[in-house]
């Protein structure tokens, strides 16, 4: 797990800088060239006998459980258990600091995008165990906000 995270964008080699580094929107090329990151990662890494078994995230980690990822369109548990965690973390990390695009978002803007991809971008069974990890406080607090709604009704 901890080689395919630290190489989780390798491929990303054979992207433009231009692309990379872009400090505005991309476009649909653009995009098409940057999805390919993915796929030179599994070229780079799978003739490397002892990377293979690092290399489910760096090719898988854009796969979302809903089949809408990339590269393959792999949906659900066909998606490899550390790409389905590892995705978690990259969005997070990515939601919450600042991009050459973008503001870094609040903790609390980060939970609620999380909560929402819950059985859409990602598994729905590792949301809440990671946010209780990341987030603790929040997750809490979203705990006692359901169980006062419970007791509501």
């Amino acid at each position: 797990m901890w080689r395919g995270a630290m190489l989780h964008d390798i491929g990303k080699i054979g992207v433009p800088d231009s692309i990379l580094h872009k400090p505005g929107p991309l476009t649909e090329e653009e995009w098409e060239i940057m999805r390919c990151h993915t796929t030179y990662a599994y070229e780079l890494l799978s003739p490397i006998a002892y990377l293979r078994p690092a290399i489910d995230i760096p090719y898988c980690h854009h796969e979302k459980w809903d089949g809408t990822g990339y590269p393959r369109g792999l949906r659900g548990e066909q998606i490899p258990l550390a790409a389905r965690i590892f995705a978690l973390v990259d969005v997070w990390d990515a939601l919450i600091n600042d991009r050459p695009y973008r503001k870094a978002w609040s903790r609390e803007q980060a939970y609620q995008y999380i909560c929402e991809q819950k059985g859409k971008h990602f598994d729905p069974n590792l949301v809440d165990l990671f946010l209780s990890i990341a987030a603790p406080d929040l997750a809490k607090a979203a705990e006692r906000q359901v169980a006062g709604e419970d007791e509501a009704q």
